[in-house]
């Protein structure tokens, strides 16, 4: 009985240290990695839509956006506006060092509303997820029971599972 205890025990730690290691697993983005967010070199137009399309933006990961000089990180509401380097959007921060946290799935597309900035290819879209925003949640099919609460049961559930075997 005490092998299959400690067996149940080992399993059971195993299963916690995975399910809190997932629910912690954000990555930072530094937008432009050691270039950070200025005009792209050589007046390169796709410079952030390549430097985006080479990595995979999950629920929870976050942007960071560093610049020194006069830049600014606007977001814009959608790919028209990007396109067309529309600089009416929302200025998150004028200076460096911003942290935007990814925390639905949909595309999200910044730029820099400075001059002409934007139009020399200082704008990048952000696909996270699979880049389509879920439809809105009708009131009644709303989940009642969500990550976190779920991680606040889990301890009780282990323990109420390790003592029904002693």
């Amino acid at each position: 009985m005490a092998g299959r205890q400690s067996s149940v025990v080992i399993l059971m730690f195993t299963v916690a240290k995975l399910l809190f290691q997932g629910a912690n697993a954000a990555t930072k983005y530094t937008v432009g990695d050691s270039l950070g967010w200025t005009l792209p070199p050589n007046n390169s137009l796709g410079y952030y839509g390549d430097w985006a399309n080479n990595k995979t933006f999950l629920l929870g990961d976050y942007l960071v956006f560093n610049w020194t000089g006069t830049h600014t990180v606007t977001e814009v509401d959608n790919e028209d506006e990007y396109n067309n380097c529309t600089k009416t959007g929302i200025v998150i921060v004028t200076r460096g060092g911003v942290i935007v946290p990814l925390s639905a799935n949909g595309t999200r597309y910044f730029v820099c509303s400075v001059g002409n900035h934007c139009e020399q290819g200082m704008k990048v879209a952000i696909k996270v997820g699979n880049g389509i925003s879920p439809p809105p949640l009708l009131p009644s099919a709303a989940p009642s029971l969500t990550v976190g609460s779920l991680l606040a049961v889990v301890p009780y559930f282990f323990l109420i599972f390790l003592f029904s075997y002693m």
